[in-house]
């Protein structure tokens, strides 16, 4: 392949979708690029002004590979949504992730994140 032709598949991108009349918030990619915490910031402040005026929000993840800068975010998230289960709102997590791109590391997080969860959240490995 060509240098210069690259496949919008083979982006190393991290995109992040709020979509307010489905209750849904979308993360995909490889959340290690040099945008991910504004994204995550974004998130989180989604995520608050949602709860705020909605009583139900579902946030599906498909990330391929974290580091730690997206960890502690990802652990604010689980916080912040622990905090809407305990105040009534209907939460859930759905974390698809696959076990062959890099062993069980996608698996293992969303087990330990699912661990610190009050709420549903829900594992499937694509």
């Amino acid at each position: 392949m060509s240098p210069l032709r690259v496949v919008k598949s083979e982006l190393k991108i991290f995109n992040v979708r709020y979509l307010n009349s489905l209750n849904l918030i979308t993360a995909v990619g490889w959340s290690i690029t040099d945008d991910a915490w504004i994204k995550y910031c974004q998130m989180l402040a989604d995520i608050e002004l949602h709860l705020k005026r909605n009583e139900e929000l579902k946030i599906y993840f498909k990330l391929e590979i974290i580091n730690t800068s997206s960890a502690g975010y990802l652990f604010k998230i689980i916080k912040r949504l622990n905090l809407a289960h305990t105040d009534g709102k209907n939460v859930k997590i759905y974390w698809s992730c696959s076990s062959t791109d890099f062993g069980n590391e996608m698996v293992e997080t969303g087990l330990d994140l699912a661990g610190m969860s009050d709420f549903n959240f829900q594992i499937t490995e694509a």
